[in-house]
């Protein structure tokens, strides 16, 4: 067995041909050649997309749409320009592939050692490497689904004051600005009783799976976070958000080509076939409730892109605590990265602890996330009990839509210095640190910069506008 996969080993290298192109191919793609005849593989060209995101990031444009706008059309220009010999020379082969331009990459369905050699022999090639899927972190069943009673907002909803922060705003301005949210997840039922009045309609939806028409989720995971960002009746932070989603996972697992392509709707919503795209119907913010692994950074590309569009783009922190150093990607990344606390404000045993591999404080902030209600999947009146920083993240995304509703331009840096201002840190010590900080010292590894507090950061950003 040894002597046939050095046999194979050897194959591969000379498929690849100059030892330059097999640096190109990454050694888990390598790994899977030799054991398969083909792999799902991503293309990277040496035009990245940082030029292109430096140029619109320093262009002043009249209007966030507009800034939009021209963000898709540098990056399809970037990409059409950089990509023409590799896609001229798929299309001649008839290999099954997409263009993702948001990375300026190309997926490639089912490719072999033939295909991976030709590849990685252009020198606008820079790299090729397989796709990952991503296990959903899943969340912690901690009741049978049931059927809520009443419309009393839930512990969580509660602890960070969102019902007043909510009332604040209709007091303080006579028309909140119209936020829009978006959930990559497992989906969405959008029949549910907490969700479908305020779904966004034409442009809300899209499944890279199988471009399906209307909002559906196989799995409830999806259905519960978006329901806590923006359900009525009781469950969700700013029920006055409309709610975009994307199937970026499709049960249990989360495929690096669904969430890409959920990155591109993100940045540039289309109709749920992929047509007639619409960059003006971009969200405000969008809400991940997934991730793995630690310092992984083949999401930072779409992060980066978000971040020129002026897309708020928050991360759970992930469920693999308490031990330091455990915060998950891409939650460890340049996002506002959450962590997860109890009904007692203790930071929830599940949630994920930093600092990041290089050294960074993570999370952010955290939120509830033990023994949250919201909606569920199984029916349009179901609810479920979950626990997980997945909980969590939802509780900061409502948040973050609140602020927006009062000043949909703020900065990414705005958003983050009015949670952080606002956020409570009278929380319970369990005497742990990590890197030589201390649980009880603020910010820190474990509770980042606090529990979040809705009425306090809206009332600081308000005081903040008047001066």
């Amino acid at each position: 067995m040894l002597k046939f996969a050095i046999v194979l080993m050897a194959l591969t290298a000379t498929a690849l041909g100059r030892p330059g192109d097999l640096n190109k191919v990454d050694s888990v793609l390598q790994q899977t050649l030799e054991k398969k005849l083909t792999a799902n593989i991503f293309v990277s060209f040496t035009e990245g997309t940082a030029a292109v995101l430096a140029a619109v990031s320093s262009t002043r444009f009249p209007t966030r749409e507009d800034r939009l706008i021209a963000l898709k059309g540098a990056l399809v220009e970037n990409a059409e320009t950089s990509q023409v010999n590799v896609n001229s020379m798929l299309s001649d082969l008839g290999a099954s592939f997409e263009v993702l331009w948001i990375t300026n990459q190309v997926y490639v369905r089912e490719a072999d050692i033939t295909l991976v050699s030709k590849l990685a022999k252009m020198d606008e090639v820079s790299q090729v490497r397989e796709e990952e899927v991503i296990p959903l972190d899943d969340p912690k069943p901690t009741s049978p689904v049931i059927k809520r009673p009443g419309t009393l907002a839930e512990w969580g909803i509660q602890k960070i004051q969102a019902e007043d922060a909510v009332q604040l705003l209709q007091n303080v301005t006579s028309f909140a600005a119209p936020v829009r949210v978006c959930t990559i997840d497992t989906g969405v039922r959008g029949t549910h009783e907490a969700l479908k009045d305020n779904y966004f309609g034409k442009y809300g939806w899209f499944d890279p799976y199988q471009n399906t028409e209307l909002p559906n989720d196989q799995n409830g995971h999806g259905t519960h976070t978006t329901g806590t960002i923006a359900g009525k009746g009781g469950i969700g932070v700013y029920p006055g958000a409309k709610w975009l989603a994307c199937k970026g996972c499709a049960t249990s697992s989360c495929a690096q080509y669904a969430l890409t392509a959920c990155g591109q709707y993100v940045t540039c919503p289309t109709l749920p076939d992929g047509t007639s795209s619409d960059c003006t119907m971009a969200p405000h913010l969008v809400s991940n409730s997934w991730g793995g692994g630690r310092g992984n950074d083949w999401f930072d590309g779409i992060i980066a892109a978000w971040h020129t569009a002026g897309i708020i783009p928050l991360f759970s922190i992930g469920n693999s605590g308490p031990s330091c150093g455990s915060a998950n990607s891409p939650g460890d990344r340049n996002v506002i990265g959450v962590g997860s606390t109890t009904v007692g404000d203790s930071l929830s045993s599940f949630s994920s602890v930093g600092p990041t591999v290089d050294g960074r404080m993570k999370p952010e902030v955290s939120a509830p996330g033990s023994d949250v209600i919201s909606a569920y999947y199984t029916a349009d009146d179901a609810y479920r009990s979950l626990s997980g920083t997945s909980m969590a993240c939802p509780h900061a995304a409502g948040l973050t839509a609140i602020l927006m509703a009062y000043d949909s331009d703020l900065t990414y840096d705005q958003v983050q210095s009015f949670m952080f201002s606002g956020a409570e840190r009278r929380l319970p010590s369990a005497n742990k640190e990590c890197s030589g900080v201390g649980d009880s010292v603020f910010p820190n590894h474990h509770f980042g910069q606090g529990r979040i507090n809705a009425l306090s950061s809206l009332t600081g950003l308000i005081q903040a506008k008047r001066l």
